[in-house]
């Protein structure tokens, strides 16, 4: 149950990250001209974050479930 509970967690705050990352347009940051490494820090920082917010997501459910 937890690993389902993780793996659903983590794509929809992985898409949710990713949105709002690139509303946040971290592209200042980088040198012009170099879309691989923008690119791939989005998505590093996206799979983080999403990772992170997932194992809430299960502690969550952990907690839930030993309470009921």
């Amino acid at each position: 149950m937890d690993l389902l509970v993780y793996f659903v967690s983590l794509m929809i705050f992985f898409a949710l990250c990713l949105r709002i990352l690139r509303a946040v347009h971290i592209e200042s940051k980088f040198e012009k001209m170099k879309i691989w490494e923008i690119k791939t820090a989005y998505f590093l920082l996206s799979l983080i974050f999403a990772h992170i917010l997932a194992e809430i997501m299960v502690k969550l459910s952990q907690l839930l479930t030993i309470n009921l």
